[in-house]
């Protein structure tokens, strides 16, 4: 009784001294609370999506389980289908008026119950992998030390990466479109045109999934973590697919190769959609793999692989490319694909002479089947946001061939004349040396290629030239089979790069990335098959790799400081502070002039001259974004003059102009636009008078004299 009694009061004093002590100092203040309990909200939405997906993608691929994949690469193969289908039920409740958290609460919750074996099977795969991961990189499961240095690599930059996806979002397209859409969505209660920014009008798959994000627990941070879901599922489908051909350095050394590109990880944190073309680039070299093994019915793996091609173009039209590389392969399968039924024999007896023929089949004729079979499932994924793009905006591939709402030759010729392709530039001869001339001359935010991909994820590929009597039978089938994706990808690429002023940016051609990953992998694992004397090639190349992945690593840092990623998590800075140092450009005049649209009065239609970022519009107002910076210059060209164009501004209700002093100036110089914008400057005058300009000259508010 006597001891009881003693523990009785030590744990009373223990518990009485934690209390008094914490009840003085405090170290969760509720701001801190707020925040991490938001980010945690964030982080359950993204995961719910990723289970619901998960479980719905097995439920639909049953078969994968039996064709030789490894863990990983089915999980990532079912994560894909399985959201890819989610964006497509959320869409046919936007366009039915039912694009509600409500309405997402309940699919997903139909999904939990109804489909909870399925999605507590893809839900212990993905922990199986994680814990195998977390234990080599621990040392409890024997992994050489450059491997555990790959995946350790891997793991910071995605903590990183994840610390960067929980902050409120600043970069330029997701402010531009990708949030916006959402947003209006979100606040219309259905998916609805949106004249005045065509970006809208194209396919939306992943823009569709960051609204159901958003709209669960009200969170437009909710977006980022989604997209940083879809780069995971494509890095355990590089990394799956290389271990199981190649061992698991060449496995661990893909994935950390995409990692090791600077703009890519710096993806990983934003609400941007380029990294589900990564995931279905990855998926379709899975699926491609898997053909050209045989790896169970090709007509099976055909369909499959338009499923990929069409999810991957309801997310970027660009994914052409891929679905051509993909029919392509599978006409080369084809025909050049060897049956059992060419090795039998028959005898034919015609006049009276007995003589052998050979029964051949028809390659053509497979070849045709299997890309039938595969245009079919392409076209039919891709289908709903054909009819979307039809039903509001009168064209299934808007804005493209048929024009359609608020679009016109003169906006198409804006659009596609954003600047010569290299082919007419002193810039020319890099497409001789493409994938060199990125690494070299890619720089994030820069001019051309506008990606920083590192020292190695563009060039080691190229290893195998010299690497390849090094690999083992299963290695070379894997780089067979990468460079038969990766040659026509590359070609898709000159072309873009050498006819349109964007189309060299190395971000348009991230479903090309994975193949490029394993190709670089196998490419220096090559080198583990020659001498070490007289000089071990091998340990150098590991060197390198280990001491460039460093500084790769210190720039993530670095980053993730500048950006004040931590004080606002921790709650020292406001949400107001963290975008005014964080937005490019603007700033903290863009969020100024944000603050200011939201005191004009209600109800108020404001239009942005030369600034095309609406996400910030005050709610119950609308912003129309200058999405071309053509708003002025196009009204010009329809007829109109200075003084009728800002009387059709008034007439359309437009109670107020804001202008952005920077983008008219560096617009003034466009020699597309530069007689319509010398005029502007005189006109606006006579027609309004200014309200407020920031104190950095960037922003000026105008209304009506």
């Amino acid at each position: 009784m006597k001891h009881s009694l003693r523990l009785i009061i030590a744990l009373t004093g223990i518990m009485a001294a934690l209390i008094g002590y914490y009840w003085a100092h405090k170290p969760l203040d509720p701001t801190v609370i707020a925040r991490l309990g938001g980010a945690l909200l964030d982080v359950l939405a993204a995961a719910l999506l990723a289970l619901c997906g998960g479980g719905l993608g097995r439920r639909l691929l049953p078969w994968l389980g039996s064709v030789g994949l490894s863990r990983a690469e089915r999980v990532a193969l079912e994560g894909v289908v399985g959201l890819g289908a989610l964006s497509l039920l959320a869409l046919l409740a936007g366009l039915v008026g039912l694009y509600r958290a409500a309405a997402f609460w309940v699919l997903l919750a139909g999904l939990l119950l109804f489909n909870r074996g399925a999605l507590a099977g893809w839900a212990a795969d993905l922990r199986g992998i994680t814990g195998t991961l977390m234990g080599r990189i621990a040392g409890s499961r024997h992994a050489p030390p450059f491997t555990r240095m790959l995946l350790a690599f891997s793991a910071v930059m995605l903590l990183l990466a994840l610390l960067h996806a929980l902050t409120p979002p600043t970069a330029f397209d997701a402010l531009n479109y990708h949030l916006v859409g959402p947003a209006r969505y979100l606040a219309a209660g259905a998916v609805t045109a949106q004249p005045d920014n065509h970006f809208l009008g194209f396919p939306q798959g992943v823009e569709i999934l960051f609204g159901v994000a958003m709209g669960l627990f009200g969170r437009e941070t909710a977006a980022a973590p989604l997209h940083y879901l879809y780069g995971l599922l494509g890095l355990l489908a590089v990394g799956g697919l290389t271990r199981r051909y190649a061992g698991i350095e060449a496995g661990a050394l893909a994935a950390a190769l995409l990692l090791s590109a600077y703009s890519l990880w710096l993806l990983f944190g934003w609400a941007y959609v380029d990294l589900a073309l990564l995931a279905y680039g990855a998926a379709a070299l899975v699926g491609a793999a898997a053909l050209r093994e045989d790896a169970g019915d090709a007509r099976r793996w055909a369909l499959l692989l338009g499923v990929f091609a069409g999810f991957a173009l309801g997310v970027k039209y660009t994914a052409v490319g891929l679905a051509g590389a993909l029919a392509l392969l599978l006409v080369l399968k084809g025909i050049h694909h060897r049956g059992t039924e060419e090795k039998k024999k028959r005898w034919v007896c015609r006049g009276g002479l007995a003589r052998s023929s050979y029964i051949l089949p028809d390659r053509v004729g497979r070849a045709l089947t299997t890309v039938l079979i595969f245009g079919a499932a392409a076209g039919a994924v891709f289908l709903p946001w054909a009819l979307k793009g039809l039903l509001l905006y009168q064209n299934p591939v808007y804005p493209f061939a048929f024009g359609g709402l608020n679009w016109d030759a003169g906006r198409a010729a804006t659009f596609s004349t954003t600047g010569l392709g290299l082919l007419g530039t002193e810039r020319a001869w890099q497409l001789a040396v493409l994938p060199f001339a990125a690494t070299v001359f890619g720089v994030e935010k820069g001019e051309g290629f506008s990606f920083s991909a590192g020292p190695w994820l563009l060039t080691t590929p190229f290893l195998l030239a010299l690497t390849w009597g090094g690999l083992n039978a299963e290695a070379r089938r894997l780089a067979r089979t990468g460079l038969a994706l990766a040659v026509p990808l590359l070609a898709f690429w000159l072309v873009m790069a050498a006819t349109s002023g964007i189309g060299a940016q190395t971000r348009l051609m991230l479903m090309a990335l994975p193949a490029a990953a394993v190709l670089g992998a196998l490419g220096v694992q090559g080198m583990a098959g020659w001498p070490r004397k007289p000089l071990y090639l091998l340990f150098v190349a590991r060197a390198l790799l280990t001491l460039t992945l460093a500084f790769t690593l210190l720039d993530a840092a670095r980053e993730t400081v500048s950006k004040q990623v931590a004080p606002y998590l921790m709650g020292t800075i406001s949400r107001e502070q963290y975008r005014a140092a964080n937005i490019v450009p603007g700033g903290a005049t863009y969020t100024h002039m944000a603050a200011g649209l939201a005191e004009l009065p209600a109800g108020s239609q404001i239009r942005l001259l030369f600034e095309p970022r609406t996400y910030d519009c005050p709610r119950g107002m609308t912003c129309l974004g200058d999405m071309l910076f053509d708003h002025w210059a196009r009204a010009l060209r329809s007829g109109l003059t200075p003084d009728a164009v800002f009387a059709e501004w008034r007439a359309a209700g437009d109670d107020y102009v804001v202008v952005f002093n920077p983008g008219y100036e560096f617009n003034a110089k466009d020699a597309r636009f530069a007689a319509e914008n010398a005029l502007f400057p005189a006109a606006l005058d006579a027609a309004m008078a200014e309200v407020w300009t920031d104190a950095a000259g960037f922003y000026t508010l105008y209304a009506w004299k």
